[in-house]
């Protein structure tokens, strides 16, 4: 043990016996006898052995508080059990020994403190003082004490006493009997035991305070069993007889209701009447007050119960229309679909009444008139099959001349085309829809264009119609699957954007490629062909269509010999048919951002080639000349440009290409089929409301003999 930890006396010792001794005498405090001193032999191990003095160390303790009282076996266990602890410790006086007896102390304190905590009750098994049930005190009684203590007070007024209303003189009396009432008396000594021992500890001890200043009452309501409706019957019953002179106003609907589903509802069938009867002024019996405080009585255990300001005159309640309203309004529902099947279910009807007006009669009105209201039906936004076209996806007018037969065809075909609905995936076929256009159908003849030349066909002029659907579809971004374009450039819409028709042939086709099906809607009215495509948008971007001159072919200029005293009366050098520039061009649809309006992408959509025509001048032979002859020669001139002047369209103006164009992207390259039927005479194309601007070539080309629709 030399280099151990005790192997030195600990420095200063002496030193810090004198400082505790000099503390005690200043407090007045006897110095606790000292042990003497002893020398330690380092070679003794004995002499390592800790020395304790009991009486000592107790009386260093401070003084102990009073205990709380507990069962004495318990304690006097426990004493036993320390004092076991406390001998074993001083038998063995080893550092180590002395702390485990320490930890082992402290578990048993804990474990004492854990039981007394779980057996102690602050009010030892008794009712807070001042808990009053029944007008009995039970505050300090156990729980058996208490019940015995209310079943006395209660056994003669319950069950034996009537409750007495006095309304001014008149009484009521309600029987023990007629209300079959009982009180639970054990459960409302519950309540009177569980009164500050149950909540937040703040709630217990506030509880607990004002147990000493005041009585706290149990309200006997909760464990009442009693006949209320008996109650409330006797109360309307003399309020009806002699106790209300007062009368509130009433209301209901006179007359029944139709079918309100959609596709069963008839508009002119009659609607129910709401009818509204005023109150009167009178003396107010107000039973529900009255009936509130009987319940009170019989919860503090009295039954008296006297009725006050009776004889007050009392005006009638408003008429409350918007809750009436809310009471009798019925909404009207839309459509809903099934798009498994793209079946509509239908919506309903719903009805109501003017709020404003009603109020106005009401307002009008003398105590205990009737007012009579006339319900509305109201149709909700969406019945039927509309609830899929509820957007215009795109829509497009050009005008026409006021032609009888040009107007008569354009109005059939449109009546034919009008309301046709295309599913997803369904493709459209102009041909298939209208059918053959025929005399027995009403369609008459008219001029059209069959390839460069002009012919009166039957049901001619239709192929505005078409063209009007073309620029429709693409503008909804439908996909287009077949398309011819007229040889001339036609003169009531943009370049690119015509179709031409014939039975059966040429056709046009698309496919409604959207999630909805999609209706078309056409008419020819006011020397303007409209057309409109409505469906369901889900698109985020909207579109417009623009065009590209890509290239133009001059006409080329042919004579035509006369003799000189001709029967036409030409003279040299008139021109018998002007001449029209043929183009090539491409077409665009532009996607624009719904949100920002930036155009998102210029997608090509077509190449469309219009052929060029010939001018046409007389050449007359010299007076002298005996024998005309013909000869024709063809120069060619330089470029002319169309007379046509397209709308400016909202991009930038288009450049022309040289006259030869590259053959690129012929996704729908006109065909040059045989035409049966195709537009008639039209006017120059003219900016209408729906039309989309387009760029205009430099100078105009001249209307061809054979006029171009």
């Amino acid at each position: 043990m030399a280099n151990g930890k005790f192997s030195k006396p600990r420095p200063n010792r002496e030193e810090e016996r004198e400082i505790e001794q000099a503390f005690r005498q200043v407090t007045g405090q006897e110095a606790a006898p000292q042990p003497p001193k002893q020398v330690y032999d380092e070679a003794d191990p004995a002499a390592f052995d800790l020395v304790f003095d009991e009486d000592a160390l107790l009386d260093s303790l401070p003084p102990e508080e009073p205990a709380q009282e507990e069962p004495a076996d318990f304690v006097d266990k426990a004493v036993v059990f320390l004092n076991k602890v406390m001998d074993f410790c001083n038998e063995n006086r080893k550092v180590v020994l002395v702390s485990l007896c320490a930890v082992a102390l402290v578990l048993i304190l804990a474990f004492i403190g854990i039981f007394f905590i779980s057996t102690s009750d602050p009010y030892d098994k008794t009712i807070l003082n001042n808990v009053m049930i029944a007008d009995v005190n039970v505050g300090g009684m156990t729980k058996d004490e208490a019940i015995s203590a209310v079943k006395q007070a209660t056994s003669q007024t319950y069950s034996t006493l009537d409750m007495v209303v006095d309304l001014a003189g008149t009484e009521l009396r309600l029987s023990p009997e007629d209300t079959d009432i009982s009180l639970d008396v054990k459960a409302a000594v519950n309540a009177a035991y569980d009164y500050g021992r149950t909540g937040t500890k703040a709630e217990r001890e506030q509880a607990y305070l004002d147990s000493l200043t005041g009585n706290h009452i149990i309200g006997l309501l909760p464990y009442l069993e009693l006949n209320e409706e008996y109650i409330k019957e006797v109360l309307d019953g003399y309020a009806e007889g002699n106790g209300s002179t007062l009368t509130q106003a009433s209301y209901g609907l006179e007359g029944g209701l139709p079918d309100l589903d959609a596709e069963d509802f008839d508009p002119d069938s009659a609607a129910p009447t709401l009818v509204i009867v005023l109150g009167t002024p009178g003396i107010r019996f107000d039973t529900d007050t009255v009936y509130e405080q009987i319940l009170d009585a019989y919860s503090l255990h009295t039954f008296l119960v006297t009725v006050d300001g009776l004889d007050t005159l009392s005006e009638p309640d408003p008429v409350d229309l918007e809750a009436i309203y809310a009471e009798f309004y019925v909404a009207p529902v839309n459509a809903t679909v099934d798009l498994r099947n793209f079946k509509v279910i239908p919506g309903t009807y719903g009805y109501g009444f003017d709020l404003e007006e009603a109020q106005a009669l009401v307002d009008k009105a003398e105590y205990g008139e009737e007012i009579r209201i006339p319900m509305e039906f109201i149709a909700p936004d969406v019945l039927n099959e509309d609830m899929f076209y509820q957007d215009v996806l795109a829509e497009y007018q050009t005008s026409y001349k006021d032609r009888s037969s040009l107007q008569n065809n354009l109005k059939l075909a449109c009546e034919a085309l009008n309301g046709t609905v295309v599913n997803p995936g369904e493709e459209f076929s102009f041909n298939n829809t209208l059918g053959e256009r025929t005399s027995a159908k009403g369609y008459k003849y008219a001029l059209d264009v069959t390839g460069l030349e002009e012919t009166n066909l039957l049901g001619g002029g239709i192929s505005q119609v078409t063209s009007a659907l073309y620029y429709c579809t693409l503008v909804a971004d439908l996909n287009v699957t077949n398309r011819t374009s007229h040889k001339l450039i036609p003169g009531y819409t943009d370049y690119g954007l015509d179709a031409i028709v014939g039975w059966k042939s040429p056709d046009f086709k698309f496919t409604n490629n959207t999630s909805f099906p999609i209706r078309i809607e056409a008419e020819a009215t006011d020397g303007l062909v409209k057309v409109a495509i409505i469906g369901t948008d889900e698109r985020d971007y909207n579109c417009a269509m623009d065009y590209e001159i890509t290239a133009t072919k001059a006409p080329k200029t042919e004579y035509k010999d006369f003799v000189f005293d001709n029967e036409e009366g030409y003279e040299d050098g008139d021109v018998i048919r002007e001449g029209v520039t043929g183009y090539t061009v491409k077409t665009y649809r532009l996607k624009y951002d719904n949100a920002t309006g930036e155009l998102i992408s210029r997608d090509f959509v077509a190449n469309t080639t219009y052929q060029s025509i010939s001018k046409v001048v007389a050449r007359v032979a010299p007076e002298e000349t005996t024998e005309a002859t013909e000869e024709t020669e063809e120069t060619e001139e330089p470029t002319e440009k169309p007379t046509e002047r397209p709308t400016v369209k909202p991009t930038e103006k288009p450049t022309e290409a040289p006259t030869e164009a590259p053959t690129e992207e012929p996704t729908e390259a006109p065909t040059e089929p045989e035409v049966t039927e195709a537009p008639t005479e039209a006017p120059p194309p003219e900016t209408t409301a729906a039309t989309q601007a387009s760029p205009e070539p430099t100078e105009p080309a001249t209307e061809a003999t054979a006029s171009a629709e």
